[in-house]
């Protein structure tokens, strides 16, 4: 079995205002480090755009109605690796998890920096959610 880590936030912040806002891939680059100049949708609906660690494309799931926000952020021409996202209602707010796994070949020490990427990428979701909800 694959290495994995979860990381779980609580966001002061209604479930269905932050469920449509995460399930717009357009809004992507407003809360993960993706540089929002290069970021952009492609004809296939994928998205591309480059991070610190370079160029990639993005692919977000459909929007559901089970708070499912499940997206790969691959390289092209590369199979696709889902990762788990999901919201949940948490009375007034969204409780977020996330987990991640770690890729076949990716070193302990890069996995263990792509987990502290992502957890500064969610926490600036949250203070973007929790200012609009001001």
């Amino acid at each position: 079995m694959r290495r994995s880590h979860t990381i779980t936030l609580q966001i002061d912040y209604a479930y269905d205002l932050a469920y449509r806002f995460l399930m717009e891939p357009r809004n992507f680059a407003d809360w993960a480090a993706v540089d929002k100049e290069s970021y952009r949708p492609l004809d296939n609906g994928d998205w591309a755009g480059d991070l610190p660690f370079g160029f990639r494309h993005f692919r977000f799931t459909p929007a559901n109605d089970f708070g499912v926000l499940d997206h790969a952020i691959f390289v092209p021409g590369e199979t696709p690796f889902y990762t788990s996202m999901r919201l949940m209602p948490n009375e007034a707010g969204t409780e977020l998890v996330f987990t991640v796994y770690q890729r076949p070949g990716t070193e302990d020490a890069l996995f263990a920096s792509g987990v502290e990427w992502l957890r500064t990428d969610l926490l600036a979701l949250k203070s973007l959610l929790e200012a609009r909800a001001q």
